[in-house]
Protein backbone atom coordinates (compact mmCIF):
# COMPACT_ATOMS: atom_id res chain seq x y z
CA UNK A 1 0.00 0.00 0.00
CA UNK A 2 2.72 2.52 0.55
CA UNK A 3 4.32 1.40 -2.45
CA UNK A 4 2.15 3.65 -5.00
CA UNK A 5 2.51 6.84 -2.84
CA UNK A 6 6.34 6.27 -2.86
CA UNK A 7 6.37 5.77 -6.74
CA UNK A 8 4.17 8.89 -7.22
CA UNK A 9 6.14 11.15 -4.79
CA UNK A 10 9.31 9.80 -6.77
CA UNK A 11 7.91 10.13 -10.47
CA UNK A 12 6.94 14.00 -9.28
CA UNK A 13 10.70 14.39 -8.38
CA UNK A 14 11.82 13.31 -12.02
CA UNK A 15 8.97 15.19 -13.88
CA UNK A 16 10.62 18.40 -12.39
CA UNK A 17 14.05 17.41 -13.21
CA UNK A 18 13.07 15.81 -16.54
CA UNK A 19 12.06 19.77 -17.34
CA UNK A 20 14.68 21.76 -16.06
CA UNK A 21 17.83 22.40 -18.43
CA UNK A 22 19.32 24.45 -15.82
CA UNK A 23 18.68 24.89 -11.97
CA UNK A 24 15.76 27.02 -11.47
CA UNK A 25 16.64 30.77 -9.76
CA UNK A 26 14.90 33.84 -8.26
CA UNK A 27 14.75 36.51 -10.56
CA UNK A 28 12.54 40.33 -10.16
CA UNK A 29 11.07 40.74 -13.22
CA UNK A 30 8.57 41.91 -15.57
CA UNK A 31 6.28 40.48 -17.64
CA UNK A 32 4.38 42.10 -20.88
CA UNK A 33 2.03 40.21 -23.66
CA UNK A 34 2.97 41.59 -27.15
CA UNK A 35 -0.43 41.04 -28.31
CA UNK A 36 0.66 42.03 -32.05
CA UNK A 37 2.81 38.64 -32.55
CA UNK A 38 1.37 37.07 -29.24
CA UNK A 39 5.13 36.58 -27.20
CA UNK A 40 4.76 36.43 -23.80
CA UNK A 41 7.86 37.56 -22.40
CA UNK A 42 9.46 37.97 -18.94
CA UNK A 43 12.48 40.25 -18.66
CA UNK A 44 15.31 39.95 -15.98
CA UNK A 45 15.29 42.99 -14.50
CA UNK A 46 18.70 44.80 -14.64
CA UNK A 47 19.78 42.32 -17.95
CA UNK A 48 19.33 41.71 -21.26
CA UNK A 49 17.53 38.38 -20.58
CA UNK A 50 14.67 37.35 -21.47
CA UNK A 51 12.30 34.24 -20.60
CA UNK A 52 9.25 32.87 -22.18
CA UNK A 53 6.74 31.23 -20.01
CA UNK A 54 6.46 27.56 -21.19
CA UNK A 55 3.54 24.59 -20.59
CA UNK A 56 5.31 22.51 -17.32
CA UNK A 57 3.20 19.56 -18.12
CA UNK A 58 1.12 19.66 -14.97
CA UNK A 59 -2.69 19.37 -14.23
CA UNK A 60 -2.53 22.32 -12.83
CA UNK A 61 -1.84 24.42 -16.29
CA UNK A 62 0.82 26.34 -18.01
CA UNK A 63 2.56 29.15 -17.01
CA UNK A 64 1.24 30.90 -19.94
CA UNK A 65 -2.19 30.79 -18.91
CA UNK A 66 -1.59 31.59 -15.01
CA UNK A 67 0.46 34.71 -16.55
CA UNK A 68 -2.16 36.17 -18.95
CA UNK A 69 -4.86 35.53 -15.80
CA UNK A 70 -3.05 38.09 -13.90
CA UNK A 71 -2.08 40.56 -16.67
CA UNK A 72 -5.75 40.38 -17.62
CA UNK A 73 -6.55 41.99 -14.26
CA UNK A 74 -9.92 40.51 -14.23
CA UNK A 75 -10.82 42.19 -17.53
CA UNK A 76 -12.01 39.80 -20.09
CA UNK A 77 -12.01 41.36 -23.10
CA UNK A 78 -9.74 39.43 -26.11
CA UNK A 79 -6.70 42.33 -25.29
CA UNK A 80 -7.09 42.87 -21.85
CA UNK A 81 -3.83 41.27 -21.10
CA UNK A 82 -1.55 43.59 -23.61
CA UNK A 83 -2.61 46.61 -21.93
CA UNK A 84 -1.05 45.03 -18.49
CA UNK A 85 2.81 44.63 -17.40
CA UNK A 86 2.96 42.55 -14.42
CA UNK A 87 6.55 42.81 -11.74
CA UNK A 88 6.79 39.92 -9.34
CA UNK A 89 9.68 38.18 -7.93
CA UNK A 90 9.83 34.72 -10.15
CA UNK A 91 11.11 31.56 -9.76
CA UNK A 92 12.31 30.27 -13.01
CA UNK A 93 13.23 26.78 -14.33
CA UNK A 94 14.86 26.87 -17.73
CA UNK A 95 13.62 24.09 -19.64
CA UNK A 96 16.39 24.95 -22.58
CA UNK A 97 19.94 25.64 -22.44
CA UNK A 98 20.66 29.15 -22.65
CA UNK A 99 21.70 30.26 -26.20
CA UNK A 100 23.49 34.06 -25.99
CA UNK A 101 20.84 36.46 -27.52
CA UNK A 102 17.88 34.18 -27.46
CA UNK A 103 14.54 33.88 -25.53
CA UNK A 104 14.85 30.98 -23.10
CA UNK A 105 11.85 28.62 -22.69
CA UNK A 106 11.02 28.60 -19.05
CA UNK A 107 8.58 27.11 -16.07
CA UNK A 108 7.01 29.82 -14.01
CA UNK A 109 7.13 27.58 -10.50
CA UNK A 110 6.08 30.72 -8.13
CA UNK A 111 5.56 34.42 -8.18
CA UNK A 112 5.80 36.62 -4.99
CA UNK A 113 4.64 40.26 -4.60
CA UNK A 114 2.97 40.06 -8.22
CA UNK A 115 1.89 43.55 -9.27
CA UNK A 116 0.36 44.60 -12.39
CA UNK A 117 0.21 48.16 -13.15
CA UNK A 118 -0.69 49.90 -16.88
CA UNK A 119 1.14 49.70 -19.75
CA UNK A 120 1.85 53.42 -19.95
CA UNK A 121 2.99 53.03 -16.61
CA UNK A 122 5.67 50.15 -16.39
CA UNK A 123 8.51 52.36 -17.74
CA UNK A 124 8.36 51.28 -21.62
CA UNK A 125 7.36 53.34 -24.21
CA UNK A 126 4.48 51.87 -26.50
Amino acid sequence: MRLTPTIAVLLTIWASIAFAAEPCQKIHGRMILYTADGQLRLWHIGTHHEFEPDYDGSDQGSSWDKAVDLLKSGNDDAGAAGDNALFADFLVCPTKPLQKGAVQPAVIRGMIHPHVVPRDQDGEGR
